[in-house]
C-alpha cells in the first residue's frame, strides 16, 4: 500500500488511460468503470491547464480557475488571477456556471488553489488555529469575500452542517452569495478532490469542465486505493475518516458506502464487512499534486 510521506514531498500521481466524459449530476454506484492506470511522475511536473496570461479576462471562469491551480502548483505568479476573481461580475459568473460540472470544477479549483496559495505564502494561520483559518473570509471573488468553509460546506455541500454528519442541510441559513452559487446536488467525490493542506488530504489537480467526471473518478480511485484496508479474516474494511465525517454525502448507510468501495474495485461482490474508520493526519503537507499529462501544454504566454 502506498503511504504518503510526512516530509511534505511533491507527489505527482500521473493519471492516464481515463474513460470518456460523462455527466456527474448523478453518480452511478454500479457497475464499476474500467480503472485508469496510475503511476508516479517525478518532478518537474508537466503543465496541464495553460493559458495566455495576457488573455485572462477572456477565459471562462472554469478555465481561469484551472489555470490558477496549475500556476500555483508550478510556483508561477497568480496576482492577475486573484484580481480577475475579485472583478468577476456575480451575474456573469452565475450564468457561466450553468451546469453541475462547471459549478464543481470552478469551486473545487478555487478551494484548492487558494489553499495552496495561502499555505505557501504563510502557513502560520493554519498552524496556529485551523478553525479560524478555514472560517476567515479571505477569498475575494465576484465582489464578495468568502471563506474556505463557505466554499466547502456552503457551496459544494449545499449548506450541510458539520456536526450532523451532513444529514442536516441549512442552505437557507447561508448568505445570499452562498445560496446563489451552491451546486445543484452534492457529489461525494468532491471529498476525494478537496485538499485542505493536511497529510491525509487527497492530491490536488487542475480540474477541467470537459473532463471533470473522469478526473474525479481517477482521484477518488487513487485516494481510496491507497487508504482502504480490507481485512477478510476479520470481516472489516477500514475506510477514510472522510466517509464518517460527511456520512450523508456518501449515502449515509454502510450499504451505500460498501457500494462505493465496490465501484472502485476495493471490495469483493457479495461481501458485507463491518466499516471501521481510519485516523486522519492533520500534519500540514503542501505540494501534494496529481496531474493529467495526456494533453500537451501549449501556453502562449507565461
Amino acid at each position: 500500500m502506498i503511504r504518503p510521506s510526512n516530509r511534505h514531498p511533491r507527489v505527482a500521481a500521473t493519471l492516464v488511460g481515463l474513460g470518456l466524459l460523462a455527466g456527474c449530476s448523478s453518480v452511478p454506484i454500479d457497475p464499476a468503470p474500467a480503472p485508469p492506470v496510475i503511476s508516479h511522475q517525478p518532478s518537474p511536473l508537466p503543465r496541464t491547464a495553460t493559458a495566455d496570461q495576457a488573455m485572462l479576462d477572456s477565459l471562462h471562469p472554469v478555465a481561469l480557475s484551472a489555470n490558477f491551480v496549475d500556476r500555483v502548483i508550478h510556483d508561477l505568479p497568480v496576482e492577475a488571477h486573484l484580481a480577475r476573481f475579485a472583478a468577476l461580475e456575480p451575474a456573469s459568473l452565475d450564468a457561466q456556471l450553468d451546469t453541475q460540472t462547471r459549478q464543481l470544477a470552478f469551486w473545487i479549483n478555487v478551494y484548492n488553489g487558494y489553499t495552496q496559495y495561502f499555505l505557501k505564502a504563510d502557513p502560520g494561520p493554519y498552524l496556529d488555529n485551523r478553525s479560524a483559518y478555514f472560517g476567515a473570509e479571505q477569498i475575494h471573488i465576484a465582489g464578495d469575500h468568502v471563506s474556505l468553509e463557505d466554499i466547502e460546506h456552503g457551496v459544494l455541500r449545499r449548506g450541510a452542517t458539520i456536526y450532523t454528519l451532513g444529514h442536516v442541510r441549512m442552505l437557507w441559513w447561508r448568505r445570499a452569495f452562498i445560496r446563489r452559487f451552491a451546486v445543484e446536488s452534492v457529489d461525494y467525490r468532491l471529498h476525494f478532490a478537496l485538499n485542505c493542506g493536511a497529510l491525509s488530504c487527497p492530491p490536488v489537480m487542475a480540474y477541467q469542465a470537459e473532463r471533470l467526471d473522469e478526473q474525479l473518478d481517477a482521484n477518488s480511485r487513487f485516494y481510496l486505493g491507497n487508504a482502504v484496508e480490507y481485512d477478510r479474516a476479520a470481516n472489516v474494511v477500514r475506510v477514510p475518516a472522510l466517509m464518517r465525517w460527511f456520512s450523508a454525502d456518501f449515502g449515509g448507510s454502510a450499504t451505500a458506502k460498501r457500494s462505493i468501495l465496490r465501484r472502485y474495485g476495493l471490495l469483493p461482490a457479495a461481501t458485507k464487512p463491518k466499516l471501521a474508520y481510519l485516523p486522519y493526519d492533520w500534519t500540514m503537507a503542501i505540494e501534494n499534486y496529481a496531474v493529467t499529462v495526456d494533453r500537451p501544454p501549449s501556453e502562449a504566454g507565461r
